[in-house]
């Protein structure tokens, strides 16, 4: 799939030397990236207010977030693609460093966030309904996040790209905490279990 967008998407891809085609790979990652964050923010919001699961819509906005940080990544490669001039005689490459910082930022707040929120619910607990459509919309999720991490992983390993790689490793981090969710939910719904 991968390929397939690359080939639909970047306009003389082979030439990875060509900065305008560099640019081309990260701009259509990052609209990958927030079409599928997006849609995962909207199924997991839905889902977590039908079964009232803070963990479900704590994820759901999780992906908001890296919808965020794709928009970042696509301004970021955006102004990295620029050519040099008078100011930066050596062009503007290092801002998609500042990009992978910004992102990375974000990162550590929203796992702040949700680590407040969980505590929060485990002193106050609520309760909440199990459904299984809940449950394949969670892996549903962690199958686009991982091939996301996939996707940005190999294309940040072709085009040497720290936005690309740091967006790899936020995906695979929301593999494991969707999981975790996933998880959650299915101890509540055979056992009851509040957590």
């Amino acid at each position: 799939m991968t390929d397939f967008l690359v080939r639909i998407f970047v306009k003389d891809y082979k030439n990875l030397e060509d900065s305008q085609v560099r640019t081309r790979y990260g701009l259509m990652a990052s609209v990958v990236g927030i079409f599928c964050n997006f849609l995962l923010f909207t199924a997991k919001l839905l889902t977590g207010l039908l079964i009232n699961s803070i963990s479900v819509m704590a994820d759901a906005f999780n992906n908001l977030s890296d919808a965020a940080s794709s928009i970042i990544g696509f301004i970021g490669v955006k102004m990295a693609g620029k050519p040099a001039d008078e100011e930066h005689p050596f062009g503007h490459g290092r801002v998609e460093y500042i990009a992978a910082f910004i992102v990375a930022f974000i990162v550590i707040q929203v796992g702040f966030s949700l680590f407040k929120t969980s505590i929060d619910k485990i002193l106050h607990p609520q309760e909440m309904s199990f459904h299984a459509v809940s449950v394949i919309i969670l892996i549903l999720s962690v199958l686009v996040k991982l091939w996301m991490a996939f996707f940005n992983r190999t294309l940040g390993n072709r085009i040497q790209s720290a936005v690309m790689k740091a967006t790899a490793a936020d995906s695979m981090g929301d593999v494991i905490t969707t999981s975790s969710t996933i998880l959650s939910v299915v101890i509540y719904g055979i056992w009851g279990v509040k957590y």
